[in-house]
């Protein structure tokens, strides 16, 4: 199974040119959001769904 890691999600989903405009805070406190839904979902993490659940992950927030 990939490593599903909130920074690199973010870095390959279609928000990756927003993100950076966010304050620092509130990108922690997704990353920090991110690290529980890749929790929860654990089922659904795995090599075919990787860009997907990247671009869920970060959406959902």
């Amino acid at each position: 199974m990939k490593n599903y890691e909130p920074k690199q999600l973010v870095a390959i989903s279609r928000y990756q040119n927003y993100f950076p405009s966010l304050p620092a805070e509130i990108r922690e406190d997704v990353y920090a959001r991110m690290r529980e839904l890749i929790e929860k979902e654990k089922a659904y993490c795995d090599k075919g769904n990787y860009k997907h659940m990247a671009q869920i992950l970060t959406w959902s927030l």
